[in-house]
């Protein structure tokens, strides 16, 4: 079902904003598998789930290196973001601009405290253990405020249709996330 989504999406994407957001995924789990690899010295494993294809790592890792490939995805997103928009201030090019974007809006979605994305996953390794109940209670109220705002968007801004489409995916990747964390 994702591969016909995703085979559909490519077919109908003109501006080239869904393989400019695959690519940038791309670079972003790369970031995690570079900074896992040079802390084991092992590949971490992939592994299929509702929102894509996750990395499961099996070595046990010390706070501070867990912290450092948690944040190695959004950094490599921010990075990027910034390489793009200097090298198009140079030499203007509107696809530069619009990849730095992608690449700023993914770092900026991926520090958001929610579900499995690395805001939560640094914010839960940052809490001491007795204050986890209290952050899940607290993310879970964000989560649905996060979804009730996106969702307005989605349905009253004044946006172009894709922009809207894009604005109603984001929750229901979480949303898919979270589906597929409780059933496990």
């Amino acid at each position: 079902m994702l591969l016909a989504a995703l085979s559909a999406g490519l077919l109908f994407d003109p501006m080239g904003f869904l393989r400019m957001a695959l690519a940038a995924s791309v670079m972003h789990e790369a970031g995690h598998i570079l900074v896992y690899t040079l802390c084991t010295r092992s590949l971490p494993r992939l592994a299929p789930s509702l929102g894509g294809i996750s990395l499961r790592m099996d070595k046990l890792l010390t706070r501070r290196q867990e912290a450092a490939v948690i944040c190695a995805g959004p950094l490599v997103n921010f990075l990027a973001a910034a390489g793009m928009f200097l090298s198009a201030w140079h030499k203007a090019s509107y696809g530069l601009y619009f990849f730095a974007a992608v690449h700023l809006c993914m770092g900026l979605y991926n520090c958001l405290p929610f579900g499995v994305l690395d805001g939560a996953r640094l914010l839960a390794l940052l809490v001491p253990a007795r204050g986890l109940p209290v952050l899940e209670r607290l993310q879970r109220a964000g989560l649905g405020v996060f979804l009730m705002l996106t969702g307005l968007v989605a349905l009253l801004a004044p946006l172009p249709f894709e922009a809207r489409c894009a604005a109603a995916l984001a929750p229901c990747y979480l949303l898919l996330q979270q589906a597929g964390r409780r059933r496990t």
